[in-house]
């Protein structure tokens, strides 16, 4: 980061790491589901995404280009599952004028089949300014470990 910058500067900044604080809480909000009601949130999903956005995890054998395949992958993904829980922690996000990457680190409470399982994972995101605000460009999923019961 550059060292003189301006006071706008520093407040545009912050604002924008605010915002994609809460893109980042609001995308584990539409995927979860299992209690209360709650349902994966397809309908608004693709408004979090850039149209060319990917989806990676090599554990998951995953990855998909595109906000349409992106939806249809979670989908699946989430179809025979009773519950999932998001909890993204230690943001790292960094701003370079209208692209920005977060780095997080990610529990995941899943629910299904008669097992449940709570992954421990890391997740690396790219995320572009919009005309219609800051949306995920990439999204990479490493997983750490998996405890079932």
């Amino acid at each position: 980061m550059k060292e003189n910058i301006s006071l706008e500067e520093r407040i545009q900044r912050l604002e924008d790491i605010e915002a994609i604080k809460k893109l980042q809480a609001i995308y584990g909000h539409y995927v979860d589901k299992g209690w209360n009601g709650k349902e994966v949130n397809f309908a608004e999903l693709p408004t979090l995404f850039t149209e060319d956005a990917t989806w990676e995890s090599e554990a998951m054998k995953v990855n998909v280009k595109g906000i349409n395949n992106i939806i249809d992958m979670l989908k699946k993904a989430t179809a025979h599952g009773e519950l999932g829980m998001h909890s993204f922690t230690n943001p790292i996000i960094d701003i370079n004028g209208d692209s920005a990457t977060g780095k997080y680190l990610l529990w995941v409470g899943v629910k299904g089949g008669g097992v449940t399982n709570l992954v421990y994972q890391s997740e690396d995101v790219v995320y572009l300014r919009t005309t219609s605000g800051w949306k995920i460009k990439g999204i990479k999923l490493y997983f750490a470990q998996l405890l079932n019961s």
